[in-house]
């Protein structure tokens, strides 16, 4: 039996590790050749003759090791190149360079968008110049591309917390005293020294404008201060440069394009669906609760019945588009549909592949902020004129990510070719001449009726950009490829460069309208709001926009607008929240409050026990909220040492008031067990007139009309247990809301609270026979046995 013996060899220097790879290379060469069957061929020899390079990066490195002598013309491209985009053209360009030679791989290097990488790139350096911030973080900006989100994360916690230390060292200077807040001739000095910081990374500072406008004051200053020193704000900066910069490297090399990932990157949309599967699984954790009573209801399903849901979303559009086309029909107006389009400069990629040579080097969202600039000339020209128009615009992009507009609108047919002819020079002022710009730039087609509503024309456009319901079996124009899978695509692309997808034009607001319809079928005593509340819970947006003053109402003459109120976030900045509703003509007084209850987010309590195991191996039943109801309130019950029955059950879930022993009612609120302690009435010397008069105080006319028997006949004690425990489980809210005020509410006494297993019989009973319950008050010998 042989036993091998492991020794650590000593560390070696860089000098010898030198010196003994020649000796070793060398005998390979001389020797080890001739030895039979000894040849050995490493499969990537490494470069001895030569030290690499200090700047060597990690693309660049294997590389250097095939091909040294052409390091000087590779350098250049790989140099600044992140990693996850210049990994891939490194690692062609070496292919093409062994198999098909020097010229070839250079040309290669030259056409494949690693030119365009390095312009995009210097877009985001920055010099670190007097910013103390850019000189001690510099590294991780400049790589800021290349790192993980929670790298972000953690680099945007370490300079929101080194500001916050340079502006207590800058308070300690004499250069500065800090005042009152409503002076702001000594806090300027502190906020330009912000600013210093900031010019340098190239960071809008907040309340910037009004400095730019001598109106900020001492309490804004303050409160920029704040936010610069919190690692949030420095979060929300950073990610967001962070996504735009990967992003548009990826646009730069050619990975956003139909022959590639259409309309977004592989990884952008990877990053979007990871996103939306997180913030899911975040949602099914929390709950939103009343601040007042404590009632809980699990977030996720709230936001499912929200706007936020994509189908109830794309209804909503469709239902605006097609109350607006009803308009038009009703009052004679042309539709139209118009497709802008921005220059070649602002496109990367041609439409068949290949790199577009006169790329200016810009984002999807500086293409975007120029179609809106064109859309503020053309409205300008229009308002000049008197010509009003009203619709709807979906932005959307071409395969290469770059944004263009679907416009959809309504105008008085006499006013038809002045819009064209003033929309048309707009979208044409900007390099008009090029070719093939007026085929492809602007295009403005009537909507025949006979072809299709006008609704249908841009129905697959709010489809395409939302989630691509009934699109599964269309081809998408720009891809080929199938329009419902495509929607992931666009979602992500809209995701990750913040753009408007929908917007309308004219109109009245669609949040009063959503505002609105938050009342329901409300009855509003105001002559003003309460026609428009009617057509918005209808689903009307015609009868909507009409009673709001018209498809082409000024902000100013509208019937209902919204009210807010003032709060303060966690800066003690005033922000603006919807209160309610209101009407400008009749004033304050016809204010309605759609936000009655605050509800709070808050971490949902854990319904499943920790299993025994790190796995567990047990079959989950599948359960329904009803379910998990019942399990709590048993739970909770049991806690409390109280008997119940199902039926005890089934009224706390209706949201009756139940009682168990003889001072205390209880109500199920959410996720709690309410109790209310009563007065004690379980005197059993009580006599049956008193507890008589006590339910005619008690449930007044309303009993009354319901169950006039139990007035008009002297009520045993069986008889009385059984009203009073229908009365709390059996009737309406409106009427078990008298029950929370204690001293009115008849309490039985011990000996008849024990007879609630009969009771439940009885009630099983008449239910099964059809009897009602105040035939059985009167002639209880009716039910002969139970």
């Amino acid at each position: 039996m042989t036993t091998s013996i492991i020794q650590r060899l000593p560390p070696i220097s860089d000098r010898a590790r030198f010196a003994l790879s020649v000796v070793v290379r060398d005998f390979y060469d001389r020797v080890g050749q001739f030895l039979p069957k000894k040849f050995i061929q490493p499969k990537s020899p490494r470069n001895t003759e030569r030290r690499a390079p200090a700047d060597l990066s990690i693309i660049e490195r294997p590389l250097w090791e095939q091909i040294p002598h052409e390091y000087s013309y590779f350098h250049p491209f790989f140099s600044d190149t992140p990693q996850f985009v210049g990994s891939y053209f490194a690692r062609k360009y070496g292919e093409l360079y062994q198999k098909r030679g020097s010229n070839a791989a250079n040309t290669y290097l030259r056409t494949c968008g690693l030119t365009r990488c390095t312009r995009v790139q210097a877009q985001y350096t920055f010099s670190a110049g007097g910013s103390l911030i850019a000189q001690t973080f510099y590294r991780q900006l400049s790589s800021l591309p290349t790192l993980d989100k929670s790298d972000v994360d953690t680099l945007s916690q370490k300079i929101g917390d080194y500001f916050h230390n340079l502006v207590l060292q800058y308070l300690d200077t004499d250069e500065f005293k800090l005042t009152s807040a409503d002076s702001t001739v000594d806090e300027l000095p502190l906020y330009r020294f912000a600013l210093e910081q900031l010019s340098a990374l190239k960071i809008t500072a907040p309340y910037y404008t009004e400095y730019k406008k001598n109106q900020i004051t001492g309490h804004q200053i303050v409160i920029a201060l704040a936010k610069l020193s919190d690692g949030n704000w420095w979060k929300n900066q950073l990610r967001r440069r962070w996504a735009f910069q990967r992003e548009h490297l990826a646009i730069a090399a050619g990975q956003v394009q139909r022959l590639a990932s259409p309309y977004a990157s592989r990884t952008c949309v990877g990053e979007w669906r990871e996103q939306k599967r997180k913030n899911r699984e975040w949602l099914k954790n929390q709950c939103i609760e009343n601040a007042e009573t404590g009632e809980q209801f699990e977030l996720v399903l709230q936001v499912d019945k929200s706007n936020a849901n994509p189908a109830i979303r794309r209804c909503e559009l469709m239902i605006r588009m097609r109350g607006f086309e009803d308009i038009a029909d009703e009052f004679g107006y042309q539709g139209a549909f118009i497709t802008l389009t921005a220059p070649s400069k602002y496109h990367s990629v041609h439409a068949q592949g290949g790199f577009v040579t006169n790329w200016s080097g810009v984002t999807p969202r500086d293409t975007q902020r120029y179609l809106c600039g064109v859309w503020a000339k053309i409205r300008a020209s229009l308002n000049r004129r008197g010509i009003q128009i009203f619709g709807f615009r979906v932005a959307e992009p071409h395969h290469d990510g770059t944004p263009h507009w679907h416009i959809l609108v309504f105008m008085r047919p006499e006013h038809k070719q002045q819009l064209h002819d003033i929309m048309r020079k707009y979208a044409l002022d900007e390099d008009g001449d090029e070719p093939g710009a007026r085929e492809n730039r602007f295009k403005f087609v009537d909507i025949d009726k006979q072809r299709g509503s006008a609704t249908g024309y841009i129905a697959k456009y709010i489809s395409k950009n939302i989630d691509g319901y009934q699109l599964s079996d269309e081809v998408d124009d720009e891809t080929g490829l199938n329009l419902r899978d495509m929607a992931r695509n666009v979602s992500a692309w809209a995701s990750r460069w913040g753009i408007r997808q929908f917007q309308q034009i004219g109109g009245a607001p669609v949040t009063v309208w959503r505002e609105l319809r938050r009342l329901g079928s409300q009855k509003i005593d105001s002559p003003e709001i309460d026609p428009v509340l009617a057509a918005a819970d209808a689903g009307d947006w015609a009868a909507y926009t009409e009673l709001q003053g018209g498809a082409t109402v000024k902000r100013r003459e509208l019937r209902v607008r919204l009210s807010y109120e003032s709060e303060q976030n966690q800066f003690e900045e005033d922000v603006k929240k919807i209160r309610g509703v209101y009407s400008p003509i009749i004033g304050a007084v016809s204010f309605v409050c759609t936000r009655l209850i605050k509800w709070l987010i808050v971490q949902k309590n854990r319904r499943d026990s920790a299993p025994r195991s790190s796995v567990n191996n047990c079959t989950e039943v599948e359960k329904s909220p009803t379910d998990d109801q019942r399990l709590k309130i048993k739970k909770e019950l049991k806690k409390r040492n109280i008997l119940f029955d199902n039926w005890h059950i089934d009224g706390l879930l209706a949201g009756s008031l139940i009682s168990f022993n003889e001072n205390i009612l209880f109500k199920w609120l959410g996720n709690r067990l309410i109790d209310i302690n009563l007065p004690n009435f379980s005197s059993t010397n009580e006599s049956m007139l008193i507890k008589r008069k006590n339910i005619k105080q008690i449930f007044g006319k309303k009993i009354k009309l319901i169950y006039p028997e139990l007035f008009n006949e002297v009520l045993d004690n069986s008889k009385i247990l059984a009203a009073e425990t229908l009365l709390k489980t059996r009737l309406q809210d409106e009427f078990i809301k008298k029950m929370y005020e204690p001293e009115n509410i008849i309490k039985p006494t011990t000996e008849q609270r024990s007879s609630n297993d009969m009771l439940d019989k009885i009630f099983q009973t008449l239910e099964k026979k059809n009897i009602k319950f105040s035939d059985w008050l009167k002639n209880p010998n009716i039910l002969t046995s139970f």
